[in-house]
């Protein structure tokens, strides 16, 4: 008769199980890891399949369990709160930020060419007939990722600098090329100490993880140039609530918030640009694009 598995080969066998799109398996797997004790990541692993299987209550008892057995957690935090739907955070923690990045670093591109995503190509729009393709600028690429914005705004940088989060992000931007200086930094913690004062600032899909946008449009405007650029995108938030957060973990934003924080920050709103940002779940997301200058 064979031994039975240690918990640790379980957990390998319940992850590989989920993440090869077989969640009935994964949650299966969970619960004889539950049956031996108490685990937070079996209760984080088993709200997740609850989660693809659309059973929203069951997955919020289980982030909740996970969470009470690992309070230190933003990350489980904030999946708690996106789906309890009874607290909006400021931003998602930095520890889900990482999460949901850097675990995904050498798949995010082929991921977001299936999703059908624009980002840079939709902050590209705002200035190809505005811009001179002349390496004038010295651009900022916030939470550049992979670096896809690099090959579209590489030809307007005398300096183009990425600063990201996630290490492993970053060495896919390196890989990509383009940038002058990479920089491993939260957004807020690198724009309070900038190692130039920059022209523009670039910011895809950046904003839908951070919801609360004052500080970091006060930031931006102290780090450019007078008559510096935002170019940004949001998940277009069109409800009653300035910022939502959902049960993806990101953050809507609606056109008023955007233009009070902005004004607010001394940016005027120059152009915007509307376009599907992505498909999720095959629906389109609609997302909007803006360029914001400095004003004061």
């Amino acid at each position: 008769m064979s031994a039975p598995l240690s918990t640790d080969i379980l957990f390998q066998q319940a992850w590989a199980a989920q993440t090869a799109g077989r969640p009935e398996q994964a949650m299966a797997l969970y619960r004889e890891i539950l049956k031996r004790g108490e685990h937070a990541s079996a209760w984080l692993g088993l709200g997740q399949c609850h989660l693809e299987r659309k059973e929203k209550a069951k997955a919020l008892d289980a982030f909740r369990r996970a969470s009470a057995l690992l309070p230190q957690s933003g990350a489980i935090r904030h999946m708690v709160d996106m789906l309890a739907g009874d607290r909006v955070p400021d931003r998602a923690p930095d520890d889900y930020v990482l999460w949901v990045f850097d675990g995904h670093a050498e798949t995010f591109d082929a991921h977001l060419a299936a999703l059908g995503y624009r980002g840079p190509q939709m902050i590209a729009h705002l200035v190809e007939s505005v811009w001179e393709k002349n390496k004038s600028r010295v651009i900022l690429d916030l939470g550049c990722g992979t670096g896809l914005n690099a090959p579209l705004f590489r030809p307007y940088a005398s300096r183009l600098d990425g600063v990201d989060l996630a290490p492993r992000m970053l060495r896919q931007a390196a890989r990509r090329g383009g940038y002058d200086h990479l920089y491993q930094a939260e957004a807020h913690a690198f724009l309070r100490r900038p190692p130039v004062r920059y022209d523009a600032i670039l910011s895809t899909d950046v904003f839908i993880y951070i919801g609360q946008l004052e500080e970091i449009f006060s930031l931006s405007c102290q780090s450019l140039n007078k008559g510096g650029e935002i170019l940004c995108t949001i998940e277009l938030g069109s409800g009653e609530q300035p910022v939502e957060l959902r049960q993806t973990g990101r953050f809507r934003q609606t056109d008023a918030y955007i233009r009070q924080v902005a004004a607010k920050a001394g940016f005027e709103v120059a152009a915007t640009h509307d376009d599907v940002l992505r498909a999720e779940q095959d629906q389109p997301e609609p997302g909007r694009a803006y360029r914001l200058i400095r004003i004061e």
